[in-house]
C-alpha cells in the first residue's frame, strides 16, 4: 500500500509540474487552506472547500487507486482525476477571497505569488513567437498558399513535420494520415506514412505506388530526404520550393 501512495505522490507532482514550478501546486494549496478557515457559506464550501478536499483524499488513497485501476484496466489516466480539482477556479476564488478581505496585504501577496509562479514562456523549446496571425509556421502556410485548389479538395502528402499544421490553415487539403500515425503508443499502421516516414531511404516505385492510390496531387519532401530514385522520373515535376521542402506534382493525375 505504501508503494502505491507513493506512485500517487509521483504522479500528483509530475501533474503540478513540481520538477519545473512548484508555485502554482503551492498558490491552490494556500487558497485550499485559506478558504477551510474563512469561508462561512456552505454551498461555497461544497464547491471550493469540500470537493477538492474530497477529491484529493479519494486520489491519494491506495485502496481507491488499486479498484479504480482493475475496474478501468488503465493505469494511465489515473492523473485525469486531478481535473476534478480544478485548480484555476478554486486559486482564483482564494485569492479574491483574500484580498476581499486584506485589500492591500492581500493583493500584495496575490501578485507576489502570480509572479513567482510565471516563467518566460519563450524560454520553452515547445513554443516560439508567432510567425503570422494564424501562430502556425510559415513554410505550412506558404505551401498552402501555392498548391491549394481554386475549387474543391486535394490530397497531399506531406512530412510528419507540417502534419499538425496544413489543416489548421485549409480545409481543402486532405492528407492521407494524420496526427495519429505520431503518437507510438497508439499503435497505428499505415503504409504510406511506413514508405513516407519509417524508411530509411525511400523506395521510389512502391512509394510513388501508393501516392496514386489515395491519389495525391502534390508530394511534399524535404531536400535532404533520402530517395532511391528521383520522383521526376516517376511522372512527378518540381514545383515548387518552401524553404527546406521541395514540392513535387504528380503530372499523371
Amino acid at each position: 500500500m505504501w508503494g502505491i501512495f507513493l506512485e500517487s505522490v509521483v504522479i500528483f507532482k509530475n501533474y503540478m509540474g513540481y520538477h519545473e514550478n512548484h508555485f502554482l501546486v503551492g498558490i491552490y494549496l494556500f487558497a485550499l487552506l485559506y478558504l477551510w478557515l474563512v469561508e462561512r457559506d456552505k454551498r461555497r464550501r461544497a464547491v471550493f472547500v469540500y470537493a477538492p478536499t474530497l477529491i484529493l483524499l479519494v486520489f491519494f488513497c491506495p485502496l481507491f487507486r488499486k479498484v479504480f485501476v482493475r475496474i478501468m484496466e488503465d493505469s494511465e489516466t489515473y492523473y485525469r482525476l486531478l481535473w476534478l480539482l480544478q485548480m484555476s477556479i478554486v486559486s482564483a476564488y482564494g485569492l479574491i477571497k483574500l484580498m476581499g478581505r486584506h485589500m492591500r496585504i492581500g493583493l500584495l501577496a496575490a501578485c507576489l505569488m502570480v509572479v513567482a509562479c510565471g516563467d518566460y514562456v519563450y524560454d520553452s523549446e515547445h513554443i516560439s513567437r508567432a510567425e503570422n496571425a494564424w501562430h502556425l509556421p510559415q513554410e505550412a502556410v506558404d505551401i498552402v498558399d501555392m498548391i491549394k485548389p481554386e475549387e474543391g479538395r486535394i490530397t497531399v502528402l506531406v512530412p510528419a513535420d507540417l502534419i499538425y499544421y496544413i489543416r489548421q490553415y485549409s480545409t481543402d487539403i486532405e492528407l492521407p494520415y494524420g496526427r495519429e500515425m505520431l503518437v507510438s503508443r497508439w499503435d497505428y499502421y499505415n503504409a504510406m506514412y511506413e514508405a513516407m516516414e519509417a524508411a530509411e531511404v525511400i523506395d521510389t516505385p512502391l512509394f510513388v505506388e501508393l501516392t496514386r492510390e489515395y491519389p495525391c496531387a502534390y508530394v511534399v519532401l524535404k531536400e535532404d530526404r533520402k530517395i532511391k530514385e528521383p520522383l521526376t522520373d516517376y511522372g512527378f515535376s518540381v514545383y515548387g520550393q518552401v524553404g527546406e521542402f521541395v514540392i513535387y506534382k504528380d503530372m499523371t493525375l
